[in-house]
């Protein structure tokens, strides 16, 4: 069987999911693992986890972070967290009162969260109001 996770660059994998639509497009999905120096994995914006690409990540390592990164990735958080209990989940601005059925540990912002800080920097972008 073909992998489902492919190796992008040292200690990062990504795969991808299925197309959806959106406002009519269909809008291609995927997901990224990170092999943080702590030894965990950092799953950024997660897509269906079958038990093909469990096994996978498994391999990997320990998920510790489970990340949204806006607004329209946050659909497979739970399954995520259900499949991962010890990861923590990681909410986008806002997304805590769109998905008042997850309990996150944290909130994105300008500096990256002391689990990922030694290995991925972010920066929070802001929507412009007029």
């Amino acid at each position: 069987m073909e992998p489902m996770l492919r190796e992008f660059g040292p200690g990062i994998w990504t795969t991808e999911g299925p197309v959806v639509s959106f406002f009519g497009f269909p809008y291609p999905t995927r997901m990224a693992a990170i092999k943080l120096s702590s030894g965990g994995l950092f799953v950024w914006s997660p897509v269906a986890l079958s038990p093909a690409l469990k096994r996978e990540i498994d391999a990997l390592g320990p998920v510790c972070c489970v990340v949204s990164p806006n607004l329209l990735h946050h659909r497979l958080l739970g399954e995520w967290k259900a499949a991962c209990p010890d990861a923590r989940l990681f909410a986008s601005p806002g997304l805590r009162r769109r998905r008042k059925d997850l309990a996150f540990d944290a909130d994105l912002g300008d500096a990256p969260d002391p689990l990922w800080a030694a290995d991925i920097d972010q920066v929070l972008v802001r929507a412009v109001s007029r």
